[in-house]
């Protein structure tokens, strides 16, 4: 009897593992999505182009408005947005392919100046685009 508990503690275990990154995925997705949205409103907004560079070995992206690092970016360490921390812990960047770049332009009209992909755990795909920056989300 004992036995089995300790089986269906061990399969339990590894259900809640897969949920539990599945979850942290999504909400890596959700916040990259959110900052695509902020940043091209704030382009407009402010009427300043901006930019999102991804980084694939540091797992994160910066915002920029007119070049510079927006170092009071919402939810960001001083323009970084960090995603291998807290909330977002096993998520990797493991691509990220702007026509050929890791960087997404917006002008100053809020409009997405080039197209692409940013891939999460090898699996999790956001095609980014252009001139709209509408994204749509697939799974391989």
């Amino acid at each position: 009897m004992i036995a089995l508990l300790g089986l269906l503690a061990a399969v339990a275990s590894t259900r809640i593992k897969d949920i539990s990154i599945n979850v942290r995925v999504s909400a890596a997705i959700n916040q990259i999505t959110s900052d695509l949205s902020l940043t091209k409103e704030m382009a407009l907004a402010n009427h300043k182009s901006m930019s999102i560079t991804f980084d694939e070995n540091l797992n994160s992206y910066i915002v920029r408005q007119d070049g510079n690092i927006m170092t009071d970016y919402p939810g960001s360490n001083d323009g970084i947005i960090n995603i291998s921390e807290g909330t977002f812990v096993g998520v990797e960047i493991t691509d990220a392919n702007i026509n050929g770049s890791n960087i997404l332009n917006i002008d100053k009209w809020g409009n997405t100046l080039n197209n692409g992909s940013v891939t999460l755990n090898g699996t999790h795909i956001i095609e980014i685009s252009r001139l709209t920056g509408h994204w749509e989300i697939t799974n391989e």
